[in-house]
């Protein structure tokens, strides 16, 4: 392996150093690639910027409501035998003049090898998070601030690997891997379902918020007629066309597609049924000129509610492009990495209480954790 002694791949002769030939290469390879990405990449700006989309200013009337917001945090740790995630879900209701009123949920899971540690932590997780959810709405806010999108609810991603076994429900056999992360995901979009039916039957505002969205369903949308669209995803389009200046988009009405596989896991959830709810509304807000856009989603039954969406976006501003009780929310809900190694010692400590043998057998840190 050939090691870098403090050299700069972008150090001349003048600075008085040699440069070798590997470092004199590279540089060179990463030069080439830069300016090949800036060609093609003009020609996407210059494309995009011929765009006329309705963009529109924020609104100015700040109105103060009682709103929840919420967030997920989560840890994990693999052993031997064993992979043991602790999670975390933190909500809060905010209402002017008043202290928060929190909410929060931990649990932890143990999975074995033959589960999927990735795919069933997040939805672990995404779990926790609806449950917390249920109970903020519970004390009536106006407005439920979800972190991320809507469309998790009822478009939650199935692994590949699973799908095949999914195309017949019913034979899938009990007690296996399947069937846990199958059970899981039907808890989930189930919950998913009762917080959006009782958010639509209370008259809460559902809101998703993603701060980091790489989709381009926007895109899809404005190239809907033309074969081949500019390989970029909505952000970056909102960056090209807004100017670098605050607004927010006109919402469009779009429906992620339906594969029969999912059909079939609604039906099975008796979830996701009526067509308003398989469709969804999104727009994308620059609340600060020069910040990065935000993706928010709603619902489709909530429609004459999109100017109380657009200006309570605004109202909780928090002054550098982002929304203050998700910034509280995702503080709270945080799992740092002491805390989480707290719970899985924890964990190990009963398991070893418990029975030394499955300790033993489980339990043995990985050798590349125990080398450095």
């Amino acid at each position: 392996m050939y090691i870098y002694k403090n050299k700069s791949l972008f150090l001349s002769d003048r600075d008085g150093i040699d440069l070798d030939e590997q470092t004199i290469d590279l540089e060179s390879k990463i030069t080439s690639k830069i300016l090949e990405a800036r060609d093609k990449l003009h020609v996407i700006v210059k494309e995009l910027k011929k765009i006329e989309y309705p963009f529109y200013t924020l609104p100015t009337e700040i109105k103060p409501r009682k709103i929840a917001a919420l967030d997920g945090g989560g840890f994990s740790q693999d052993f031997v035998g064993l992979t043991i995630i602790p999670s975390r879900a933190a909500g809060a209701i905010f209402e002017q003049n008043q202290d928060p009123i929190w909410i929060e949920e931990d649990d932890v899971e143990i999975l074995t090898m033959d589960d999927d540690p990735r795919n069933f932590g997040s939805l672990f997780r995404d779990l926790l998070e609806v449950k917390v959810a249920l109970k903020l709405i519970e004390l009536k806010p106006d407005i439920l601030f979800l972190d991320g999108s809507i469309t998790n609810f009822a478009y939650k991603g199935i692994p590949h690997s699973l799908r095949f076994y999914l195309e017949d429900i019913g034979s899938i056999d009990e007690g296996s891997y399947i069937e846990k992360f199958f059970s899981l995901y039907q808890q989930f979009i189930q919950a998913a379902y009762s917080l959006i039916t009782k958010c639509i039957l209370s008259n809460i505002i559902l809101v998703g918020v993603s701060k980091d969205s790489r989709a381009d369903i926007l895109m899809k949308h404005l190239y809907s007629n033309v074969k081949k669209r500019p390989p970029i995803n909505d952000v970056s389009l909102i960056n090209i066309i807004s100017n670098d200046k605050a607004g927010f988009t006109k919402p469009i009405e779009f429906s992620p597609t339906i594969s029969p596989v999912r059909q079939k896991v609604w039906k099975a959830a008796n979830v996701f049924q009526e067509k308003e709810l398989q469709s969804f509304y999104l727009s994308y807000f620059i609340l600060k000129d020069g910040a990065q856009p935000i993706r928010v989603d709603s619902l489709l039954p909530q429609k004459n509610r999109l100017k109380e969406i657009q200006e309570a976006m605004v109202t909780y501003h928090d002054g550098n492009g982002f929304i203050t009780p998700a910034y509280l929310t995702h503080k709270k809900a945080h799992m740092s990495a002491e805390y989480g190694s707290r719970i899985v010692n924890l964990v190990i400590e009963k398991i070893f209480q418990e029975s030394p043998e499955i300790y033993k057998a489980f339990l043995s840190s990985r050798r590349r954790d125990v080398i450095q």
